[in-house]
């Protein structure tokens, strides 16, 4: 099972377990007629959608331990995007549930049933708190349904999508205090799946506050001063970093999110270090969009730099004999990282075939040095130039090392690449498990 169907199905199997504690399955069997199965349908939507909802608000944290339960922060956000897919469209049952019913009534298509609820068994404050949280609830439908269209519409830019996304953790609010009053119609607080319901409120509404508050990762930051900047060639940033505060601890492979003094938002960025000095930080930053333009020509020594981190499963952990590493372009940073570290042990016990594709010639790629790390790390080098139309092809890695079996890959490039390369491993049975690669769209 991959592991966005596996948390949302979890999250919907715990769903169901609070529902089927609730008043709702005894009262569906008590008046087991059409109105009554649309009651129940709405609170069991609403409770899905709502519970979701609680993930994706967990899910944004950026916990260390619930990103290592789902192989890293970068799948994480995957599950997030989904997460708040899922519980939209069931928000849209919800909704149709609670208000199809009334228009055919008002058309006239089937009969007014009348007053399904005995309201003498409410007080007047039961009875205001469930009417107010309906009422908020319905507005925020419209608001969450403009604000998933922002998020799931790439062409809309980045910094539109982030400054709107920052109104998600009010929007939860809301929809938590309906999900708190919205029990009090079926007297929900007589069985244990209000107080579940309440449970999830609480951790829903503690995440929504951290975010509210900008508080995410905000043990795992660290201030840092640039202290030496290098532009080789083809519009790579190499940027030196020294911390001010405390040291910054990192394995070869992780990423941090850099915030800027001239761009206030964080971005990830692979560390380009191997660790050994944890006062000193490196990072190579191609110039690929409107962000990294900008960045070359703001960046300047003795500018302060917020590290948030660090982030990511890619620290080439596996119990397999054999390792393929694979570069696209300035994926290549964290490669350089562990080269390094393994240049500097002067051995290494697995065998290690760096595949690295540029659109330059052998003796013009990044870093110059790349080679001497390989041949000082026991490495073995193989190059590509993408512009003399040499593709790296499962093909290719199979006549270099055989059967896949005992081999593990670790990509570092563009997302159409990986997914190209893994359609050709499919042929030769490759375990897809032991490939690892970061995504780093955070959309």
């Amino acid at each position: 099972m991959q592991p966005t169907t596996k948390w949302i199905t979890g999250t919907l199997v715990i769903t169901g377990i609070i529902y089927a504690l609730s008043p709702g399955p005894g009262n569906l069997m008590a008046h087991p007629d059409g109105w009554e199965l649309r009651e129940q349908f709405v609170f069991l939507t609403g409770l899905s959608a709502f519970s979701l909802m609680v993930l994706s608000m967990v899910i944004s944290l950026r916990n260390p331990w619930l990103n290592h339960r789902m192989h890293g922060l970068d799948k994480a956000y995957i599950i997030h995007k989904w997460t708040g897919i899922c519980s939209t469209l069931l928000m849209i049952f919800h909704w149709l549930g609670e208000k199809v019913p009334h228009l055919l009534v008002e058309s006239g298509i089937i009969t007014d049933p009348g007053e399904l609820t005995d309201g003498s068994s409410f007080s007047d404050l039961e009875i205001g708190l469930f009417q107010s949280g309906v009422f908020l609830v319905e507005w925020i439908f419209y608001v969450v349904i403009i604000l998933v269209i922002i998020a799931l519409f790439k062409k809309i830019p980045y910094h539109i999508f982030r400054k709107t996304h920052k109104i998600f953790p009010v929007v939860f609010l809301l929809a938590a205090y309906h999900g708190a009053t919205a029990q009090l119609k079926e007297h929900w607080l007589t069985t244990p799946a209000g107080y579940l319901l309440l449970c999830l409120v609480t951790i829903g509404t503690a995440a929504a506050f951290i975010a509210l508050f900008q508080q995410i990762g905000a043990a795992r930051k660290t201030e840092t001063v640039v202290t030496k900047i290098e532009k080789p060639q083809d519009g790579v940033l190499d940027i030196r970093l020294s911390t001010t505060q405390k040291p910054f601890f990192h394995k070869t492979g992780q990423y941090a999110f850099l915030r800027f003094e001239h761009d206030r938002e964080p971005h990830p960025f692979t560390i380009a270090s191997c660790g050994d000095d944890p006062d000193a930080v490196r990072f190579v930053i191609k110039s690929l969009g409107d962000f990294t333009d900008n960045l070359t020509r703001h960046i300047q020594i003795g500018q302060n730099v917020q590290i948030e981190g660090p982030y990511g499963e890619f620290v080439f952990n596996s119990p397999l004999k054999r390792q393929i590493w694979i570069a696209g372009g300035i994926g290549i940073t964290p490669f350089i990282s562990k080269l390094e570290q393994l240049a500097n042990q002067k051995e290494t016990s697995e065998l290690i075939d760096l595949w690295y594709s540029t659109r330059t010639e052998r003796q013009q790629i990044f870093p110059e040095s790349i080679e001497d790390l390989c041949q000082r790390s026991g490495v073995s080098f193989y190059h590509l130039n993408s512009n003399k139309r040499e593709y790296l092809t499962a093909q290719m890695l199979h006549e270099a090392v055989g059967s896949f079996e005992l081999v593990s890959i670790w990509f570092c490039g563009p997302e159409d690449f990986a997914h190209c390369l893994l359609k050709g491993l499919d042929a030769y049975d490759f375990d897809r498990r032991n490939f690892y690669y970061d995504n780093f769209s955070m959309r």
